[in-house]
């Protein structure tokens, strides 16, 4: 048994009688990679090019309207087209259909034959300060219902069982929030003009999609804290839905979260992030406008483990400087998890290869997509001559230092030659493209290069 340091690495480990060893060492890459069902959300209906940020999942805000154009009628072409678009790429997409939108391009997001029904509404408009005269989408009236309306809710419901019967399971799919309930789906009715509905009818806005959707990860909104503790725990399992909180980073988000009064009866909420995505919008705009520290916002939104962060189309571009790059350079590599492998030890025989990884996840969340650690033997030209998939689980793989260790069968019909040892993410459906390690080792796939072996 000989051992070979990092040096030595390009060197071919022959597939021997005798048992062979080397150690393998790599350097963390100072890139960003755009992995898959992480990182920053293109909240667009096609993939943003700009390549401003490291965008992962491709997500989409759409009212009730759009899909139900008429009673028990639907269209889903906004969705597919949103899943078609982003499949493309090899990234997740995901989604929240609203009730009431206070910024909608059209006056109804319920749809205006179901209000024709009877159901009680509210005609409402942007605030004075803000409307310009030359702009139809600053004084256009909109209209939203009373949410306490029976008929709204059986009409609500079965379109959400509709929506489940079609989506739910959907690969493409990293997650749906939680919506229908309030402005913009956020579970609250602030500039709507309109109280807010009982607890009894907030849970079964709630219980829509809880009751419907057995498969597809969900995420609730966060500012309603009774009705947010209901949705983590019901049916026993705990927490059985993500978070999301829109619009971070002013002082009111930081005195109202975990920790707080207002989620006193959440005792477990700082846990979620462990089995659950948490998902975080960030306004720019009036947080630059109003003075407040990107640097304390970025601690927030990295302390609660965000995975999938809004960047609300104009983060970078709004915050300018030395200090404010550092924030954003921070996001970039940490929102979520960030994979950096530091060595590996190969040992093999004719008959056996045995890999050790270490390395650390520096991001500060983890994995919720389905992925597995795979082993490959590739011929010269690329072409895979023996997969190896590891015991070891990646989604597992907390912030802090992970390791893999397995011993796999070499096939015996190999040929001889010799072959580069590589190691990637895979996506278990083969759906998504490879996640990438931070490693400067790491090619445009998204695969590992080892090493080197002779047989």
């Amino acid at each position: 048994m000989k051992l070979l340091n990092a040096a030595f690495c390009a060197l071919a480990l022959p597939l021997c009688a005798c048992m062979e060893q080397k150690t393998v060492f790599f350097s963390e890459s100072d890139e960003a990679p755009a992995n898959p069902g992480q990182g920053f959300a293109s909240c667009s209906q096609t993939p943003r090019k700009d390549g401003i940020m490291p965008y992962g999942v491709g997500y989409g805000r759409y009212d009730w309207a759009d899909f139900e154009p008429e009673d028990g009628k639907y269209d889903w072409s906004k969705i597919d087209e949103l899943i078609e678009n982003y499949a493309k790429i090899g990234l997740p997409v995901s989604f929240r259909i609203t009730c009431a939108n206070y910024h909608s391009k059209k006056p109804y997001s319920t749809p205006k034959w179901a209000l024709d029904k009877g159901i009680k509404y509210k005609p409402y408009n942007w605030e004075k300060e803000r409307q310009n005269p030359k702009s139809p989408f600053t004084t256009m009236t909109r209209y939203t219902p009373y949410f306490d309306e029976p008929l709204l809710i059986e009409l609500h419901a079965r379109f959400v069982r509709e929506l489940a019967k079609r989506y739910d399971g959907n690969p493409h799919i990293s997650s749906i929030d939680i919506g229908g309930y309030g402005n913009w789906g956020e579970w609250h009715t602030h500039r709507l003009g309109i109280p807010e509905a009982t607890e009894e009818t907030r849970r079964k806005f709630a219980d829509m999609y809880l009751d419907n959707f057995k498969k597809t990860t969900l995420v609730f909104m966060s500012d309603d804290a009774k009705t947010l503790e209901y949705a983590l725990r019901k049916g026993g399992e705990f927490p059985r839905v993500g978070i999301r909180r829109d619009g971070v980073g002013g002082p009111w988000h930081y005195r109202n979260w975990i920790g707080s009064k207002k989620y006193a009866n959440v005792p477990d909420m700082g846990e979620i992030w462990k089995s659950k995505p948490v998902l975080l919008e960030f306004i720019a705009s009036p947080h630059k406008q109003k003075g407040w520290s990107l640097k304390r916002a970025a601690d927030f939104i990295l302390d609660n483990h965000c995975n999938v962060f809004n960047d609300c189309r104009h983060f970078k571009s709004t915050f300018t400087g030395p200090e404010d790059a550092e924030q954003v350079d921070r996001l970039r590599k940490l929102v979520g998890a960030r994979l950096v492998p530091e060595k590996m030890d190969i040992s093999a025989d004719s008959r056996t290869l045995e890999i050790s990884l270490f390395g650390k996840n520096s991001g500060c969340s983890k994995i919720y997509l389905p992925y597995e650690l795979v082993y490959e033997l590739k011929t010269p030209d690329g072409k895979t001559a023996a997969a190896f998939i590891s015991s070891a689980d990646p989604t597992k793989w907390l912030p802090g230092e992970f390791s893999a260790r397995d011993k796999f069968e070499i096939p015996q019909n190999l040929p001889s030659g010799e072959y580069g040892l590589y190691a990637r993410l895979a996506h278990k459906g083969g759906i998504f493209r490879n996640f990438k390690f931070a490693a400067k080792e790491t090619a445009p796939d998204g695969s590992l290069f080892i090493s080197k072996i002779s047989k």
